[in-house]
């Protein structure tokens, strides 16, 4: 895969993750009763300030996506450690069985959907960052 394709290809995986965090979050946001008697979760402020923090994070993880490659590369492994950060959460919550049995179902096909954004946004930006990295010792 050539560099070009790599950084293309992590732009898109960034954007996907970015719209795929603003629609959980503003779901959790504006329907926070629902998603809290769903899930299982007591308090439905907390919902609502996951789904504005989601919000938040999907907003700045779509203006990464358009960033210069400098500024994109070292953000792209940001995001990966803040993905990956999401499913050990989502891994505690459920084996400390504050959900209910669709909560935990939920919130098992969000982390297998995030920790795919994380290795696959990983794995991309290790193939741009070797490319940069290989282009300027070989320049050397």
């Amino acid at each position: 895969m050539t560099r070009t394709i790599a950084l293309h290809r992590l732009r898109l995986v960034l954007a996907a993750n970015a719209v795929f965090s603003i629609t959980g979050g503003l779901i959790a946001l504006f329907a926070g009763s629902w998603v809290s008697r769903e899930l299982g979760i007591d308090h439905v402020a907390l919902t609502r300030t996951i789904g504005a923090g989601l919000v938040v994070f999907g907003i700045d993880v779509a203006v990464l996506s358009r960033l210069a490659e400098n500024r994109l590369v070292p953000g792209a492994l940001i995001v990966s450690i803040a993905d990956a950060t999401w499913v050990a959460g989502t891994v505690v919550a459920v084996a400390a069985g504050v959900l209910t049995g669709l909560g935990n179902m939920v919130a098992v096909a969000v982390a297998l959907a995030v920790a795919d954004f994380a290795a696959t946004q990983y794995w991309l930006r290790a193939r741009v960052a070797r490319r940069v990295t290989l282009g300027a010792t070989l320049a050397a």
